[in-house]
């Protein structure tokens, strides 16, 4: 598999540029990093958090953990960890266990962590255990525009 439908098709629509970087099976976000060999923090995994509301995607660098309580407090929520079914479910057109990071192009609200913006390039997990999407800062900043942010990774 490549990247997802899902995540092809937005990123067509809204006229996005980037390329796909391949690189061998991987099973994490910070393994992928390591495989493709790029630095740790230039790579964003999207982490999944519900609550009452609906789902939220956090999105980290992959060598950071998403600070939960953080994320809450910006968003004024009381989200937790999605379950694996909950991720099954809402990635149907992913590998299992490859959560893309672009929640924005499943209808998912998200929050990104500010340590993104500091990195001229940013790599995103595509729905698959094997391809990355490079995008430049330019456009990364473009793409979570209008998305809420700040320092929400430890």
């Amino acid at each position: 598999m490549s990247i997802s439908s899902t995540v092809q098709n937005y990123l067509e629509r809204q006229h996005i540029p980037y390329h796909l970087r391949h690189h061998p099976y991987t099973e994490t976000a910070m393994t992928s990093a390591f495989a493709a060999r790029v630095p740790a923090q230039r790579v964003a995994k999207g982490v999944v958090l519900k609550d009452e509301e609906g789902f939220v995607m956090a999105l980290v660098p992959s060598d950071r953990q998403v600070n939960v309580a953080a994320v809450n407090h910006t968003m004024n929520r009381l989200l937790e960890p999605a379950t694996q079914r909950d991720v099954r479910l809402l990635f149907r057109d992913c590998e299992a266990g490859a959560v893309p990071s672009l929640g924005i192009a499943y209808n998912m609200k998200m929050i990104w962590d500010d340590r993104l913006a500091d990195e001229q390039v940013c790599y995103m997990e595509s729905g698959d255990h094997s391809e990355l999407l490079e995008i430049d800062k330019t456009t990364f900043m473009r793409l979570m525009e209008h998305e809420s942010h700040g320092m929400i990774a430890n």
